[in-house]
């Protein structure tokens, strides 16, 4: 088993042919991060009493994270289209390939759709977001409206949490790829 653990591959170091290229890997990672934290955020202000400055500042994180994934996903989208990805590492067989690929796409959707889900909740809710030492407002693209704010929060929340799963699900691919495997499939992207 300590054989298994070993961090690297063996065999020749990981081309440049075969990593994601440095915008990528960037992207990739600013993002899980900003991910991580809105999703603590959120936890956190579950746990913080109503109306408190701590749960306002935690929602005030959360939100913020949200609308910087959808800042970045843009750029990472068009970096994806434009470099592409490189090609499946040897010796996977088409059910990984096609899992890959159907994880990938139902993660850039969820890049998209949960910061605008999030962002239509707040419009709903009669809320304005300034940028900080700009004073300057985000446009609101949606009116007050508690029952449809009531809705696109449901789907906001439902799809938070499966995306939970999808993430992890993601997360533990990448470990048994390279734990078990013992293939470059996480190597590509560090």
């Amino acid at each position: 088993m300590a054989k298994a653990m070993k961090f690297h591959s063996p065999g020749s170091p990981l081309s440049s042919v075969g990593r994601y290229t440095p915008p990528a890997i960037f992207f990739h990672w600013v993002v899980a991060l900003l991910i991580a934290i809105a999703y603590a955020a959120v936890i956190t202000k579950g746990y913080l009493p109503r109306g408190s400055a701590p749960r306002a500042l935690s929602m005030t994180i959360h939100e913020w994270a949200g609308i910087a994934v959808l800042v970045l996903a843009v750029p990472r989208l068009l970096w994806r289209l434009i470099a592409g990805a490189p090609a499946a590492l040897p010796g996977q067989g088409w059910l990984v390939r096609m899992g890959s690929a159907a994880v990938h796409l139902l993660l850039y959707l969820f890049l998209f759709a949960q910061p605008v889900l999030g962002y239509l909740t707040l419009n709903a809710g009669g809320h304005v977001l300034i940028i900080p030492g700009l004073d300057i407002a985000l446009p609101q693209f949606v009116g007050k409206d508690t029952e449809l704010r009531r809705s696109i929060k449901e789907i906001h929340e439902t799809l938070g949490t499966a995306f939970y799963w999808v993430i992890g699900l993601h997360a533990l691919a990448a470990l048994w790829h390279h734990y078990f495997r013992r293939d470059d499939t996480l190597r590509r992207m560090l």
